[in-house]
C-alpha cells in the first residue's frame, strides 16, 4: 500500500512543549532557551526588534494561536517573511545590520543566510517579549484537546492531531481532519485522470498550479475548508503523493507530459489556453508549450516550415551573464539560438534581456532576436533556418 506521507518517526515520538514559549523561564537553564533570552537583551537584538517590529505583533500572535495553537509558529514566520524581505532590498539600510548579525554570531555568511537568521530571530525576540500568561494557557489547552486519539475522516486510521509535524500541519493551512498517511492510487490511466482533474476542478472553483497538493499551503490556503476532505480524496484517488512536485516523478508529467497539457487533454481550459503572469499559455501545433499567443504564432512558423526545433535549450555557462548554467533561449535549430523578447518594457524582463544578448555577443554565439514588430515579418527574421533544414536534409 502506497501512503501519501509516511509519518511513522513522528507518530512514535512525545509532544514536547517548546519550554521558550512558556511565561518564565528558570535561569538556572542553558541551551537554546536561555540563548533566546540572551539574545533578545543584547543590543544586535534590540536593534532587529526596533526595525521590524509593529503595535500590532501582540494581536497577530494572539489571532494565530487561536486558530492554530502551538503550530502557530510557522503561520508566523510566514507573516513576518512578507514585512522583512523588502527591507534588504535597499542595501544602504541593511547593510549595517547585516555587520550586527555577523559580529553577534561571529560568523562570515553570505547574504541571503544573514536575512534568514536575521528573520528567525526576529521571531524567537517577538517571542520572548510578547509572550504571557494567556497566551500559555491558550496553547496548553490546545495541547490538551489535540492529543486526544481520533479517526481520520479519509481511511479511518486512528491518529494524533498534535504529532503532525508542523510542516504538515502548516502546508496543509490547519486542515487536521485527516491523517495524512492516507492510501493513494497506485497509478490510474489517462482517461481516470481526466475524470478526475475534472472532479477537482468543479470542487475547488479555481485551476490550481501545477505544484498543488494538500500540503502546499499556496494551494491549500485557497482551498475552502468544508470542501477539503473532498479535494483530498480526489487528489489521493490521482495517486498523487506527498512529495510530488514538478519532478520527472510527477505523475501529470509522466502521463501527460506537464499539468498544463493534463489540463489540455481535460477539456477544462476554453480553447486550451490559461491565462498567466505573462500572457497565455497554449500548446502549438508541435506540441510544445508556450507562454504567450505570440510565442505560439512563432512556434508554428517553425513547425509549418518543417524546421525541427530544440525548445528552451540550455545557454553555455558563463562567469558573468549564465553563472548557474540555467538561462534557457526560447528555441534551438542548429547553431542558433532563438528569443523571442516579448515583454520590452518590463524593467526585470529588460534586464534579463539585456544580459542574455551580452551573453550571445561574449560568447559569440548565433542568435535570432524577434520582438513584437518583428511579427509580421517572421519569414524574413527566420528564412535562414529553412537553409540549415535543406543542407541537413542533403
Amino acid at each position: 500500500m502506497t501512503k501519501f506521507l509516511e509519518l511513522t518517526y513522528y507518530n512514535n515520538r512525545n509532544f514536547t512543549f517548546p519550554s521558550y514559549l512558556k511565561p518564565t523561564i528558570e535561569k538556572s537553564l542553558v541551551g537554546i532557551q536561555t540563548h533566546y533570552i540572551d539574545l533578545s537583551n543584547s543590543q544586535y537584538g534590540e536593534e532587529v526588534f526596533n526595525i521590524f517590529h509593529k503595535k500590532t505583533d501582540l494581536e497577530l500572535i494572539e489571532n494565530l494561536i487561536n486558530s492554530h495553537g502551538v503550530f502557530f509558529e510557522k503561520f508566523l514566520a510566514s507573516e513576518f517573511r512578507h514585512r522583512i524581505h523588502p527591507y534588504f532590498n535597499e542595501e544602504e539600510n541593511s547593510l549595517k545590520l547585516l555587520d550586527n548579525c555577523k559580529n553577534y554570531y561571529g560568523i562570515s555568511e553570505n547574504k541571503n543566510r544573514l536575512v534568514d537568521r536575521i528573520k528567525h530571530d526576529f521571531m524567537k525576540i517577538t517571542l520572548i517579549r510578547l509572550k504571557n500568561d494567556s497566551f500559555y494557557k491558550k496553547l496548553q489547552n490546545f495541547v490538551q484537546e489535540k492529543s486526544n486519539a481520533r479517526k481520520c475522516a479519509i481511511c479511518n486510521k486512528e491518529y494524533v492531531p498534535v504529532k503532525l509535524p508542523d510542516w504538515v500541519y502548516y502546508g496543509s493551512n490547519g486542515n487536521d481532519s485527516i491523517c495524512y498517511e492516507c492510501p493513494t492510487a497506485k497509478s490510474q490511466n489517462k482517461k481516470e485522470l481526466k475524470r478526475l482533474i475534472n472532479e477537482l476542478i468543479n470542487v475547488l472553483n479555481f485551476i490550481p498550479n501545477a505544484d498543488f497538493n494538500p500540503i502546499n499551503h499556496n494551494f491549500s490556503s485557497r482551498v475552502n475548508k468544508s470542501n477539503w476532505i473532498k479535494v483530498c480524496k480526489i487528489i489521493f484517488q490521482m495517486g498523487l503523493k506527498g512529495n510530488d512536485t514538478l519532478s520527472s516523478e510527477s505523475i501529470f508529467k509522466k502521463k501527460f507530459g506537464s499539468w498544463f497539457k493534463a489540463l489540455v487533454y481535460s477539456d477544462v481550459l476554453p480553447n486550451g489556453i490559461m491565462e498567466s503572469g505573462r500572457g497565455f499559455r497554449c500548446i502549438a501545433k508541435s506540441g510544445n508549450e508556450c507562454n504567450s499567443l505570440d510565442e505560439m504564432f512563432v512556434d508554428n512558423w517553425l513547425f509549418e516550415n518543417k524546421i525541427i526545433s530544440i525548445k528552451e535549450p540550455l545557454y553555455p555557462k558563463h562567469p558573468i551573464y549564465n553563472k548557474s548554467g540555467r538561462r534557457r533561449a526560447d528555441w534551438k535549430v542548429g547553431d542558433y539560438f532563438i528569443e523571442y523578447f516579448g515583454l520590452k518594457g518590463e524593467e526585470a524582463y529588460d534586464k534579463k534581456t539585456k544580459e542574455k544578448l551580452l551573453l550571445a555577443n561574449t560568447l559569440n554565439l548565433k542568435l535570432i532576436s524577434i520582438f513584437p514588430s518583428d511579427l509580421n515579418k517572421i519569414s524574413e527574421k527566420l528564412d535562414i533556418l529553412k537553409e540549415i533544414t535543406i543542407a541537413n536534409n542533403v
